[in-house]
């Protein structure tokens, strides 16, 4: 069974819109352009890997690079 994927912190300026997310496994990603009303959601999420996943992953209007 793999390791479960945690967020361990984020980053996210207003002004440029860019949402850093960085995980358990030293992975991480950049979404643009997030709302800030999105990250603000986030912020509230008691699990912010599962937001991640069911609202910036699949989302067509964010762009996601994968920083390894």
């Amino acid at each position: 069974m793999g390791t479960m994927l945690v967020v361990t912190s984020y980053k996210y300026s207003t002004s440029s819109r860019y949402l850093k997310i960085f995980y358990n496994n030293g992975s991480a990603e950049l979404y643009h352009p997030v709302p800030e009303f999105i990250y603000n959601n986030l912020l509230r999420s008691s699990d912010k890997a599962a937001f991640v996943h069911k609202y910036l992953e699949y989302d067509l209007h964010f762009t996601r690079v994968s920083i390894d």
